[in-house]
């Protein structure tokens, strides 16, 4: 199923109207209604904060099949790729169908590529970072933090952040956040 099905059938699904789903995500009504109708595809930024307002994993936009399982084993290659503007891929790792408490992303950076346009906020308290493959820079608050394969950082996503890779290799992220 596409994205906009996706998210107006779990909109409805939680018995939000779209003003209610759009006042809890920190989004416009307007901008809701778009996504949904399928004339404009969410950012990055959008999607996080649509599923923090549904408290459901960026996943679960992605997701087919029953709700609840018992337990999930889930194959990177199965998983699908959501392709950002500005050099990024996003490849949702969270259990699609489990109820979690947190949520991991893999997100592939190409050289001079970034996570969003702009930097962006999260309505969570928490995010790890973890740099797989690569390098990879942090725009926090303000300040400029590089940080280094097998490197981790955590930080509070409620403020300002973005990464970026101004470097000339592929670099691999895998965030965890809290749900």
């Amino acid at each position: 199923m596409p994205v906009a099905p996706r998210i107006r059938s779990l909109r409805e699904s939680r018995g939000f109207s779209i003003r209610a789903l759009a006042e809890a995500a920190g989004v416009s009504p307007a901008t809701l209604s778009q996504i949904e109708a399928s004339q404009t595809s969410p950012s990055v930024a959008t999607l996080e904060k649509l599923a923090h307002g549904l408290r459901v994993p960026v996943a679960a936009f992605f997701a087919d099949g029953e709700e609840g399982t018992k337990i999930e084993v889930i194959d990177m290659k199965d998983c699908p790729t959501f392709s950002l503007s500005d050099g990024a891929e996003l490849i949702p790792l969270a259990a699609q169908r489990h109820e979690s408490s947190f949520e991991p992303l893999l997100v592939r950076l190409s050289p001079g590529g970034q996570l969003a346009e702009q930097p962006f906020l999260v309505g969570i308290e928490s995010e790890f970072v973890w740099v797989r493959r690569g390098r990879a820079v942090l725009h926090y608050d303000g300040d400029n933090f590089e940080v280094a394969e097998t490197q981790s950082v955590y930080y509070d996503p409620r403020r300002s952040h973005n990464w970026r890779n101004p470097h000339k290799q592929l670099c691999e992220l895998l965030i965890v956040r809290q749900r």
